[in-house]
């Protein structure tokens, strides 16, 4: 049996000594014996024991410290807001099968493997498969980071307010603090907030499905339109988000057909936040309205679906018009495998 434990060594010096008695952090943790220097290390720690049952008896000790040791860096206890993402250098990107591969980490990050982090605005609304609020809606992981704005509904704000934008960056930089490769929004209408987001993050921002329209209307000869499918019609329309997501107002004018679903019933429940719908009867909704703006106007070539409660309706959409149907979660594949690609297998 070795000597008692000095108090005037440090919390890893006596750490570093009861190893070298057999004595190790996992032994504590999983309730051996304590032996007088273990004892002497958990007093000398500051720390308090936690009865927890093992094999059906509460004779093991959980140890956990009301203080941090005094060795240990400032930084584990520094707010988030004030720690840096590292560079992301080549081993950012180092595939997990590289065994041997040095790779870097830095302090406050605290997961590993997450592509798209995405900026949660809090919302009373369930949120089921095909929401980017699910987390089934994608095979892959995303890492959610919600947003506490004063106001919520100044996400569909004609002008909108500087404390919502740095409500929005506050979450978008502790994503980027998590190691995240691409940072996106809940909800088309961030669309309005892209460029003011995007200047002051590091991190790609796809903050909208609307960012797909340049893309879809350069696929288009120039007689072709765009169907774009919206909680709020009048919103869109008046407001900021189609043209900040790179549409030109020549185009927003003349290639873009808006169809609002704000006066279905189910919708307005959606809007309101009561946090309850009917996920059949909004379906309903969302396809009668894809149909009224195909009969209205031929030339539309293509829809696209902004908000983040209408995919789950996307599959119903195609049916009925027979176009290509655009959403949130084509967007997410998009970005996803961009930032992430994989060797190809196959065989010649």
């Amino acid at each position: 049996m070795t000597d008692h434990v000095d108090n005037n060594q440090s919390y890893s010096e006596k750490i570093s000594r009861l190893k070298g008695n057999g004595d190790t952090p996992a032994d504590i943790a999983e309730g051996a014996p304590q032996s007088p220097e273990r004892r002497e290390l958990l007093v000398a720690g500051g720390a308090i024991g936690a009865t927890m049952m093992v094999g059906g008896r509460a004779d093991a000790q959980a140890v956990y410290s009301n203080s941090p040791p005094s060795d240990v860096p400032a930084e584990y206890t520094a707010p988030s807001e004030t720690l840096k993402p590292g560079e992301p250098t080549s081993d950012y990107y180092v595939p997990s099968t590289e065994r041997d591969a040095n790779v870097n980490w830095w302090m406050g990050r605290n997961v590993g493997g997450v592509t798209i982090g995405l900026i949660q605005l809090r919302a009373h609304l369930p949120m089921a498969p095909g929401n980017m609020g699910n987390a089934t809606t994608f095979d892959f992981p995303l890492l959610y980071r919600e947003m506490l704005p004063e106001n919520p509904y100044d996400i569909m704000a004609l002008e909108p307010p500087e404390a919502f934008t740095d409500e929005i960056v506050k979450a978008a930089r502790w994503l980027e603090l998590q190691g995240v490769r691409a940072i996106m929004g809940n909800c088309g209408f961030f669309g309005t907030y892209q460029k003011a987001v995007a200047e002051q993050i590091d991190t790609p921002f796809y903050s909208s499905s609307l960012i797909q329209l340049p893309t879809i209307l350069q696929s288009l000869p120039r007689k072709k339109k765009v169907g774009v499918i919206t909680a709020s019609g009048e919103v869109l329309a008046a407001g900021p988000a189609i043209e900040n997501c790179g549409v030109s107002p020549e185009d927003k004018a003349n290639r873009i057909v808006i169809g609002g679903l704000e006066n279905g019933p189910e919708m307005k429940k959606v809007l309101n936040l009561v946090g309850s719908y009917n996920m059949l009867l909004l379906e309903q909704e969302i396809v009668a309205m894809a149909r009224s703006l195909v009969e209205k106007d031929p030339a539309i070539g293509s829809i696209l679906l902004e908000c983040t409660e209408l995919p789950p309706a996307a599959h119903a959409v195609q049916n009925a018009v027979r176009l290509p149907v655009w959403d949130y979660t084509t967007l997410t594949k998009w970005i996803h495998d961009g930032c992430l690609r994989r060797p190809f297998y196959g065989v010649i």
